[in-house]
């Protein structure tokens, strides 16, 4: 059986990287760069200091004459309706599709162009950065993946991506409420990951300032505020839980990928990840002045990347 793995970023590679080493066949859709090294070069996955070349794996610039049973879309997010589009002509009607972006949005997204009850949104743990086109660095433990359905389908219906996953050590668990995982998500990254790269402080240098602190703990409110008007059901333990994270868990160096998109001049998720909530706190009359803050401070910042990518 065969997994397409859609974008070689950080995320795409880990995934096809550990998936191969599993003995699963892999099909990785990457752009030109990657697709043509990938004739002489294997993908190379970092951790803990060690290197380990993964050989095997088809890397694809086009999916024309490309056929999968499942597919991972690991783009960024604001790339996952033209993944889906591509992805319509290579899959099968009925076989499982996982996005796997932070934020909301981007499981309905793909729904648009795929069978929606085939779609399955997941919540990924793992910081892993490509520094190459075929390398991927793995920073602190190896993925956990949250999976569920929007329309409530049965856990049985992912098991062809989430069954691999399994067997490739990623730890993998199913929630009866995604949308709530999603939001939870989407909360600890806002808050850290948009204080952070308002102020270009990591997480040490967030956790080592009370004022900094404060921030992010509001952030993380502000969203469960939104959350709440939308509908979904977080508890005061799920907040405790993601201070928890920020506080105790995190590596001091820990950055999110849309603080170290930002202050590299790339094209970030602010949009899909801080605008989102915003957006909706507006609709909903719910306060968001530290989120706002952030969205508009680093607006400028991502609409120049996006003129100059």
């Amino acid at each position: 059986m065969t997994l397409l793995v859609y974008g070689a970023g950080g995320l795409g590679l880990y995934f096809a990287a550990r998936l191969a080493q599993s003995g699963q066949e892999v099909i990785l859709k990457a752009r030109r760069e990657a697709s043509r090294r990938s004739i002489h070069e294997p993908i190379r996955i970092s951790r803990e200091g060690t290197t380990v070349e993964v050989h095997g794996i088809r890397v694809v610039e086009s999916l024309e004459d490309i056929s999968a049973k499942g597919a991972i879309i690991a783009t960024k997010a604001w790339q996952v309706e033209d993944a889906a589009r591509d992805l319509s002509t290579a899959i099968a009607q009925d076989a499982p599709i996982l996005t796997t972006q932070n934020g909301i949005d981007a499981p309905t997204r793909a729904a648009q162009f795929l069978c929606s009850e085939h779609v399955f949104a997941s919540t990924v743990v793992v910081i892993a950065e490509r520094t190459s086109p075929l390398d991927v660095r793995v920073v602190g433990p190896e993925a956990s993946i949250t999976v569920g359905s929007l329309l409530n389908r049965p856990a049985t219906d992912a098991n062809l991506i989430t069954h691999p996953l399994e067997a490739a050590g990623i730890s993998t668990a199913w929630a009866d409420d995604i949308s709530a995982a999603l939001w939870k998500k989407l909360a600890l990254i806002c808050s850290y990951g948009g204080v952070g790269a308002a102020l270009d402080r990591n997480v040490g240098q967030a956790r080592e300032d009370v004022r900094t602190c404060g921030l992010v703990a509001t952030a993380m409110s502000e969203v469960f505020s939104v959350a709440s008007a939308e509908g979904v059901s977080l508890s005061k333990s799920d907040l405790a839980d993601n201070m928890d994270i920020f506080l105790n868990r995190f590596s001091s160096q820990t950055t999110s990928s849309m603080h170290r998109d930002l202050m590299a001049g790339r094209p970030s998720e602010l949009e899909d990840q801080v605008g989102a909530v915003v957006h909706r706190a507006r609709s909903h009359g719910v306060a968001t002045p530290v989120l706002d803050f952030v969205y508009a401070s680093m607006t400028p910042r991502e609409a120049f990347a996006r003129e100059n990518a």
